[in-house]
C-alpha cells in the first residue's frame, strides 16, 4: 500500500473519480498506479471517455510522489479507506471516501462515542445557548463531537468543546489549506491544538465549492453514531445530514423549539416525524445504553472473555451491527455464532435491538 499511495492521492486531484469510480479502477487494473498508468482506451472502458480525458491530462502535469510528499510534509496525514487508522463507522458505508486528510494527532480508532451536533447557520440565542450546551456535556461525558466547522450552530458547538479542553472533529468542504468559512481559520488551529482533527476528502489546496457540501455531510454522518439537529428553519442544510444519517441508519436527535420561531421548524417537523426529542443529555445517553456510569461498570471485562467471545465482541459497537453481517465477518458456522452471541448476551455486554441489529450494552 505504501507504494500505491501517491496514486491514490493523484486520483483524489482527478475531479470526477469519488469512490464508486475510483473502486472500478482498482477492480480493472489491480492497483491505483496501474490505473494511474493505464492507457486511454482502457481507461475509457472503465470510466467513460469524458474521465479518461481527465485521468490523461492530470497525469501529464501531476506527480504523484511529489504531491504526496509535499501533502506529508504540511502535516496533513493521509488514510486509505483500508487503513487501520480510517475510522471504522465511516467505513462501514457502501461507498466511503477512499481518502481522508487528516490534521491532528486524533486516533480514531482511540474512541468509538461519536456524536454529530448541526444546525442551522444563523442560530437564536436560544440555538447558541442549547448548541454550547450540549456539546459541552457531551464531551465531558467522553463524547467526541463531530461537525463541519460552519458559521453558526456548527461552530458554537465546536467552540464549546475546545474550550473545555476536548477533541472534536471538523469536517471540511474544502481542503484543509483553504479552510471555509476563513473566520473560522482560528478555531480549526485551536481544534488541532486540542487534541482533535480537522478531516477532508480534499486535497489540501482545494477550495469550497457548493457541490462539496452535501458530500462533507454524509461524511459528518457517516463518522457519528447519531446527529443532533439543534436548530435549523424548513429548508436548512443541516437537514441533509439528517438525510444521510437515516439512510446509515443512525440515531436522529433534535432539540426541539419555539413553535413561532422558523429557526426551529425543521426541528420541530424532525421531532413529528419521528426523531428523538432531546432536552437534557441523558436523552442522548440514554438512546445509546450509557446512563449506567462508566465507574459503576466492570473494568476490563474484555480480559475475562474466550478468544471467540472477545473477537465477536470488537466487532460490534454501539451504533448496532446486523447479525447478518456478523456472522460473514466470523466465517463461523450459524450453531456456533448464535452461541458465543448468546455467552456475550448473558454476560451483559451485548443485546439486540429492533430491527435485528446488535448493540454494546
Amino acid at each position: 500500500m505504501s507504494d500505491d499511495l501517491p496514486f491514490w492521492v493523484a486520483f483524489s486531484h482527478v475531479r470526477g473519480i469519488g469512490p464508486v469510480r475510483f473502486r472500478k479502477l482498482l477492480d480493472a487494473f489491480g492497483s491505483a498506479a496501474a490505473s494511474w498508468e493505464a492507457p486511454f482506451e482502457a481507461l475509457r472502458e472503465v470510466v467513460g471517455e469524458g474521465l479518461a480525458r481527465c485521468v490523461v491530462a492530470a497525469r501529464q502535469t501531476l506527480s504523484p510522489h511529489e504531491l504526496y510528499t509535499a501533502t506529508l510534509r504540511e502535516g496533513i496525514a493521509v488514510i486509505p479507506w483500508d487503513s487501520p487508522a480510517y475510522p471504522a463507522l465511516l467505513r462501514s458505508l457502501s461507498n466511503p471516501p477512499f481518502l481522508l486528510y487528516v490534521e491532528g494527532e486524533f486516533s480514531f480508532c482511540a474512541h468509538e462515542k461519536y456524536i454529530a451536533i448541526v444546525g442551522t447557520r444563523r442560530p437564536t440565542p436560544y440555538g447558541v445557548k442549547a448548541a454550547r450546551f450540549f456539546a459541552r456535556e457531551l464531551a465531558k461525558a467522553g463524547w467526541i463531537v463531530v461537525s463541519g466547522l460552519a458559521v453558526g450552530i456548527d461552530g458554537e458547538a465546536q467552540k464549546a468543546v475546545v474550550e473545555e479542553g476536548c477533541p472534536t472533529i471538523a469536517v471540511l468542504g474544502s481542503g484543509l489549506r483553504r479552510i471555509y468559512p476563513a473566520v473560522h481559520l482560528p478555531l480549526a488551529r485551536e481544534i488541532v491544538r486540542r487534541g482533535g482533527a480537522l478531516v477532508s476528502e480534499y486535497p489540501p489546496g482545494f477550495g469550497p465549492r457548493p457541490e462539496h457540501f452535501p458530500l462533507r455531510n454524509r461524511i459528518i454522518s457517516g463518522l457519528s453514531c447519531g446527529v443532533l439537529v439543534v436548530e435549523a428553519p424548513r429548508k436548512s442544510g443541516a437537514l441533509i445530514t439528517v438525510d444521510f444519517a437515516l439512510e446509515m441508519g443512525r440515531e436522529v436527535f433534535a432539540v426541539p423549539g419555539p413553535i413561532f420561531s422558523p429557526q426551529s421548524e425543521g426541528t420541530n417537523a424532525l421531532i413529528a416525524q419521528g426523531a428523538r426529542p432531546v432536552q437534557q443529555v441523558e436523552d442522548i445517553l440514554e438512546a445509546f445504553g450509557f446512563l449506567v456510569p462508566v465507574s459503576e461498570r466492570p473494568a476490563g471485562v474484555e480480559n475475562f472473555l474466550s478468544e471467540k467471545e472477545a473477537l465477536l465482541f470488537s466487532y460490534i459497537d454501539h451504533v448496532g451491527v446486523f447479525k447478518e453481517e456478523l456472522l460473514g465477518r466470523t466465517g463461523w458456522g450459524e450453531g456456533e455464532f448464535f452461541q458465543v452471541l448468546l455467552a456475550l448476551e448473558m454476560k451483559g455486554l451485548v443485546q439486540e435491538i429492533p430491527g435485528g441489529k446488535v448493540v454494546r450494552t
